[in-house]
């Protein structure tokens, strides 16, 4: 089908709907109002302006010559006489041109009911301001006429519309929301509590009458409270029906201006709270999709730490082998040929060399042994973390060097996990090195224990304190902080009269 004719024949389908219904809804404000100019503005005025915010520009003609018709003929049957009501659509085109080109900034259901409620209230002060002067009524009437049939309808009408738009895209997409629009149990609810307002009235004695705000108010809290904005559209719809049912029947609200007054406070009071609830809500979701994604990116950066550090260990592990089996023998083999080339020796020149070249082994030998002490892999899989702990403290000498340390082992339970045990042997493998190289403290103490779901791990020492460039661009704390952060831990450090670094380790 081409594009013109299905725009003409839904042209065509949009005009003889749209007047059907907008004649249905003069007539009711014509029983309510006994008068055909507050009549158009009361209920037609709220249709108009939803559909032309709602549909597409294009459709805006049909909706204007559609309400031209009826109100001609409305005038001829003499139910009509102000031609002055022609301006009123126009006044409605202005407010949903304006409406329209902000409103597909806003994708939630909450944002684009305020807009709409915003409309409602412009179109009707611009009734105001232009028929308060033209006409004989007061600026009251025409407000409370106007905002009382957009604030009733058109919420109404934006709900049915993104129901049938919702429908419309789960058959062709075959998917859903998670602010699905008039569900089941929100239509039961809204039937039980219109049959029991209505059948409060039919069935008791006028003095019901006093009863009328907590069979309207209580439902209006609860739809809101339940089903969020549109519990409150639907709440507020439907109080309106009980208030004009009691109006028939017991000559409640004889005064328009006081029925219409009621409707709209009470349709503002289910709205306004139902999107607070709304609001709420994707707060709500927000706040647990997020939490979600923070743990799971948690959860991934602790494996990933996890096989680091496994990782790790297992290079140093054979670096440290490479060391001792070829780097070890090699020192073996020179230190070797030096004493035999020093017993050799004829000149006094070649014995020197040879014991220069002893010499020299010796350090390397000594250096390779405490680089085998920092890369061998810790004990943890023969024992305990407080007994490797402790073998690690006792492998740095510090009594022989005049240097008293202490060791404070409060932890309850060892961790169960490995990359906690790895990390935190790593972390006093690498303070306790700094303070061995820089420190020069003749005091130092170490101590861990439980606090809640994190095990602290503190090291002091009454050293000199490390200098400030060195905190940023030193290798060692820099390697602390990222195996820190990388457990979701924190660390502080101080430097009053020593150091002290504190650092909190997540359990899990």
């Amino acid at each position: 089908m081409r594009k013109g004719t299905r725009l003409l024949l839904q042209s065509i389908f949009l005009f003889f709907t749209y007047s059907l219904i907008w004649i249905g809804l003069w007539i009711i404000g014509f029983y309510l109002s006994q008068n055909g100019f507050q009549a158009t503005l009361f209920l037609p005025q709220g249709l108009r302006l939803a559909l032309m915010i709602i549909l597409w520009r294009r459709y805006w003609p049909t909706l204007l010559v559609s309400e031209v018709t009826l109100n001609i003929w409305l005038a001829q049957e003499q139910l009509l006489s102000q031609p002055l009501l022609l301006l009123s659509p126009l006044l409605s085109l202005t407010v949903a041109y304006v409406i329209q080109d902000i409103w597909w900034r806003y994708t939630l259901y909450w944002q684009r009911l305020l807009l709409l409620l915003a409309g409602v209230a412009a179109n009707s002060l611009l009734h105001v301001l232009v028929f308060s002067w033209l006409s004989s009524f007061s600026v009251s009437q025409l407000f409370l006429a106007t905002f009382t049939g957009g604030i009733l309808l058109t919420p109404f009408i934006y709900l049915i519309y993104e129901y049938l738009h919702e429908q419309h895209y789960q058959m062709l997409l075959d998917y859903g929301t998670p602010d699905k629009q008039l569900r089941t149990s929100l239509l039961i609810w809204a039937f039980l509590f219109c049959l029991v307002g209505l059948s409060a009235q039919v069935f008791f004695t006028p003095e019901i009458e006093q009863l009328i705000v907590l069979l309207v108010f209580i439902p209006n809290v609860f739809m809101a409270y339940r089903y969020g904005w549109q519990g409150g559209v639907l709440s507020a719809l439907l109080g309106s029906l009980i208030m004009t049912f009691a109006r028939q029947f017991h000559g409640a609200f004889a005064d328009l201006q006081e029925l219409e007054m009621f409707l709209s406070s009470q349709a503002l009071i289910g709205i306004g709270l139902g999107i607070a609830i709304s609001r709420q809500q994707q707060l709500a979701r927000n706040l647990q999709r997020y939490r979600q994604r923070l743990e799971q990116e948690l959860k991934a950066r602790r494996e990933l730490m996890r096989q680091l550090v496994h990782t790790e260990e297992d290079v140093k592990k054979a670096i440290a082998r490479e060391l001792h089996d070829e780097i070890g023998q090699n020192i073996t083999a020179i230190q070797i040929q030096s004493m035999l080339v020093k017993k050799t020796a004829l000149d006094p020149l070649s014995h020197q060399a040879a014991g220069q070249i002893n010499q020299l082994a010796q350090q390397i030998h000594q250096s390779t042994r405490q680089l085998l002490r920092q890369l061998r892999p810790p004990v943890l899989n023969e024992m305990s973390l407080e007994k490797a702990l402790a073998h690690l403290i006792d492998e740095f000498a510090f009594e022989k060097n005049g240097i008293e340390c202490e060791f404070h082992y409060q932890l309850i339970d060892t961790p169960e996990n490995d990359t906690v045990l790895f990390t935190l042997y790593r972390l006093v493998q690498e303070l306790l090195n700094n303070i061995s190289k820089h420190a020069r403290a003749t005091h130092i103490s170490i101590s861990l224990e439980q606090q809640s779901d994190k095990i602290q791990l503190r090291v002091n020492d009454n050293g000199v304190g490390i200098p400030f460039s060195q905190r940023t661009s030193g290798l060692g704390l820099r390697g602390i902080e990222e195996r820190v952060s990388a457990l979701g831990g924190d660390w502080t450090l101080t430097t009053q009269g020593g150091t002290q670094i504190i650092v909190n380790l997540p359990t899990l």
